[in-house]
């Protein structure tokens, strides 16, 4: 429906395997502020904040491939 209709979702949530499987570009927060953001694939792949990174690694099934 995104392509189709030229339509933009905001998602917020604290469920990072929900935002991996439906997202395609992700902003993590801390305090507020965006402390990182990019494509859902190099986030979670490469994160360059050491934030992101311990997010990511507390995460459950981070082993599972990313779209």
């Amino acid at each position: 429906m995104q392509r189709e209709r030229g339509l933009t979702y905001v998602l917020i949530s604290h469920d990072l395997a929900v935002v991996r499987a439906i997202s395609d570009h992700v902003a993590v927060m801390r305090h507020g502020r965006i402390v990182e953001q990019g494509a859902v694939a190099e986030v979670f792949g490469t994160p360059a904040s050491a934030y992101t990174a311990d997010l990511l690694g507390a995460m459950s099934g981070r082993q599972l491939a990313i779209r």
